[in-house]
């Protein structure tokens, strides 16, 4: 101070200066760890190990196997403002690192003794240096101040030993090392939790067991039932939307109306960056309140990816808040997201109820006194039973007077008659002069429509499906079709002569197979999932929508649209172990490929055939000759059986008890030659069995002109005039309700398209709604 009283200003000393910003941004030990795993992260590391002493007072070291630190950097990194992630003030408008400062470490080496290990994948031998102050310094005294080369792995680890040693009044404040450690695991959960692809390992130095620990396999509820247990994960909904008028994507898991704790689990991350937002947990816990009882609270995990322009992070020293542009609408926005998704599934709700204690006897031995204190037990009313009894009626038996399977017609036409029953054998055909004619019609020209060329393949089919070809049970070779034709007695020797071999499911172990498989089980959707795995069949409403139940919710769903994933699941599935559905006249590849193109014609609404195209003919030969040259693998892979001469003798069973709808078969051989990608194995079966899927979904078979208007009798002398085609859409009908439900049930993963295509599932209403409407009838 001036001799007039007025201070003097001087300039700080260095050393001062920079312990007091390193005071600002590292406040206790976790502050340090959330500054090293990001630089961790930046570094692109996939496993990140944590070992902590004494709170991470006496020691805080990070180990990863990121990219390293180059040798000729190491001078400088633990300098204030140097940094390899920003160049001009303009980068920090697009900033999508975690660090962009530099001061991480220069705060760090200012309060603690500072030892960084490090080696990057292009370097012979690792390098150790020591640092304080943000300068190297020699780790023995009189040794030179520069890293030394040791042994060590690819990556890099920093130790920070005695936090604190030189600001005392820090230092005991953070006396407690367990309070410590607790806010290093809070760090160490949440980054594991939003990085599901990186391995985290978190313990204490002398233990043996991680506190924290996940795998880089794991998902992130995996993730979420390994730390915060399976009471959490078992309640958890799934929120994604995406809103481009911000730009604003939600990503996130939040807890459902039948989880509560005492303390808000709020974990935010903004552009993948852990903060902390007063007003977004504030608008949260104000939805949740119509849902959980008094003083409770959610658990919470959103991510949200914002344009990085509208983001700005540098407002905080320890980076723990950010702001953004249209604060208040996009927190509306996410409140309207969780708002809407937990209204979705407030279908049920659990309460925790609690048994009567054995030594209190029985109500009835209670006396006067006490028994009037008792609560009465609420009423469950009817509205909300749920009616998921799969014995009891569904709607097509109030529909279907009888069974659409028997058709009885005059002596003058053919008589078929097909069981009703899932056994295959129970088919009979009675084989006269106008199934000779339909069999005749095999060796004509490919003139003429097309249903009437497919029809041969129609009435054939159903009387080749092997027995029990099911996808489990190996593979049926049936009896020839001139065998079954024969007199009662011989059928029946014939029949039951016929050679079952059961074969060990086929183990699969191509690599590209067991990707699509892994994509399809990431790609499932975590809400339709239990809803198809748990529904009750209702009824068919047409030919390709039906009507399920849930729980307390009713569904429209567009099952020839659901039956194709379905399908093509089954292809990747059952891959290799198929069975055979035979044909019983072989379908000529190179006719049926010219029916498809005829079709294709038809459709260009041209007289003749566009000259700047190769010719039918030709294109016929290709695909055939592409075909016979792969019938080894189609047939050791998907049981789709090519003869040398170009005949299709077999297709693969699917499901046992379905026959897809041989008017597709045409379009299948013409793509299978058009639109797989034979060059490259993951994607040719991937295009492969997606054609397959297409030509076994599911749709009615269309009946020629010809068979229209055929007499049925239904129960006496009572006759009716039904045209074929309505018959032929019970079977179908009959097929999806018996076959494709129950496969919906047992096998399918609904991919999470199923909710991106408009109208393919659909709630429809609530069967609590549906009660009050019947009520007041």
């Amino acid at each position: 101070m001036s001799a007039d009283g007025v201070p003097t200003i001087k300039r700080l000393d260095e050393a001062v200066v920079n312990r007091i910003a390193a005071g600002e941004i590292i406040h206790r030990p976790a502050n340090a760890l959330k500054e090293l795993i990001e630089n961790s992260l930046d570094a692109r590391s996939t496993a990140i190990q944590v070992s902590v002493k004494d709170g991470g007072l006496k020691l805080l070291q990070i180990q990863d196997n990121g990219h390293g630190i180059k040798l000729e950097d190491m001078g400088i990194v633990c300098e204030r403002f140097t940094t390899s992630k920003l160049r001009t003030f303009d980068d920090l408008s697009s900033m999508s690192t975690y660090g962009f400062r530099g001061e991480a470490l220069a705060s760090i080496s200012h309060v603690a003794h500072v030892t960084i290990t490090t080696k990057t994948k292009d370097s012979n031998c690792a390098y150790k240096a020591s640092y304080s102050d943000g300068v190297i310094i020699s780790a023995k005294l009189g040794a030179a101040a520069e890293p030394k080369p040791c042994a060590g792995n690819n990556g890099t680890q920093i130790s920070a030993e005695d936090l604190f040693y030189n600001v005392p009044t820090r230092r005991k404040a953070l006396k407690n090392a367990t309070e410590e450690y607790n806010r290093i695991l809070d760090i160490v959960n949440r980054y594991a939790i939003h990085n599901a692809g990186v391995s985290f390992t978190c313990r204490k130095i002398g233990s043996n067991t991680p506190d924290v620990h996940t795998t880089n396999a794991a998902s992130v509820v995996d993730n979420i039932r390994q730390i915060y247990g399976s009471s959490v994960a078992n309640e958890l909904l799934y929120v994604e939307q995406s809103y481009p008028v911000y730009p604003l994507k939600i990503k996130g898991w939040i807890s459902n109306a039948n989880y509560s704790v005492k303390k808000f689990a709020f974990l935010l991350f903004i552009n993948h960056r852990s903060v902390d937002s007063p007003a977004i947990r504030k608008a949260i816990e104000g939805v949740y309140t119509a849902y959980l009882p008094k003083n409770t609270h959610p658990w919470v995990y959103l991510s949200l990816e914002l344009d990085p322009r509208n983001v700005d992070v540098n407002v905080h020293p320890t980076k723990r808040e950010v702001h953004f542009m249209n604060e208040e609408e996009i927190i509306a926005t996410i409140c309207d997201s969780i708002q809407e998704r937990l209204g979705d599934a407030n279908v049920s709700r659990n309460f925790m109820t609690q048994t009567l204690l054995p030594q209190l006897g029985q109500p009835s031995k209670l006396r006067p006194e006490e028994s009037s204190f008792k609560k009465a037990v609420p009423k469950v009313y009817e509205y909300n039973q749920v009616r998921t009894d799969s014995r009891a009626q569904t709607l097509d038996s109030f529909l279907v007077s009888q069974s659409p399977y028997s058709l009885s017609e005059s002596s003058t036409h053919k008589r078929v008659k097909l069981g009703a029953g899932d056994d295959m054998d129970d088919t009979e055909m009675d084989e006269d002069e106008s199934m000779a004619d339909v069999n005749d019609g095999s060796d004509s020209t490919t003139s003429g429509s097309l249903l009437s060329k497919i029809d041969q393949f129609r009435n054939n089919i159903a009387k080749n499906v092997g027995e029990a070809g099911s996808n489990t049970h190996g593979k049926i070779v049936n009896s020839s079709p001139s065998s079954r034709s024969g007199g009662g007695d011989d059928g029946t020797k014939q029949r039951q002569s016929t050679l079952r071999t059961k074969s060990t499911r086929v183990e699969v172990r191509l690599t590209s197979v067991l990707q699509l498989r892994e994509e399809v089980k990431k790609q499932g959707h975590p809400v339709l999932t239990p809803i198809f795995a748990n529904h009750t069949f209702v009824g068919i409403l047409d030919n390709q929508r039906g009507l399920i139940q849930n729980e307390l919710a009713l569904y429209l769903v567009h099952f020839e649209a659901v039956s194709e994933e379905l399908f093509y699941q089954i292809c990747l599935r059952d891959f290799s172990n198929f069975g055979f559905i035979r044909l019983s006249n072989p379908a000529s590849i190179k006719e049926m490929v010219l029916m498809a193109l005829d079709d294709e014609q038809e459709l260009m609404e041209t007289t003749e055939w566009p000259t700047e195209l190769k010719s039918k003919d030709e294109i016929a030969k290709t695909v055939t000759n592409m075909l016979v040259s792969r019938r080894e693998m189609l047939r050791e892979y998907f049981s789709l059986c090519i003869t040398e001469d170009g005949l299709v003798s077999a297709i693969p069973m699917m499901i046992k008890g379905y026959i897809p709808n041989m008017e597709k078969l045409p379009d299948l051989l013409w793509r299978l030659g058009s639109e797989v990608n034979w060059s490259a194995e993951k994607e040719c079966f991937q295009t492969l069995c997606r054609e397959i899927a297409i030509f076994y979904s599911t749709q009615p078979e269309r009946v020629a002109e010809e068979e229209q208007d055929l007499d049925f009798e239904e129960g006496g002398d009572h006759p009716t005039s039904k045209s074929a085609q309505s018959v032929h859409d019970a079977r179908f009908q009959h097929m999806v309700s018996t076959v494709i439900f129950p496969a919906l049930k047992k096998h399918f993963v609904p991919p999470k398209t199923l909710i991106e295509r408009s109208g393919v599932v659909v709630q429809v209403a609530q069967v609590k709604d549906l009660y009050k409407v019947f009520e007041r009838c």
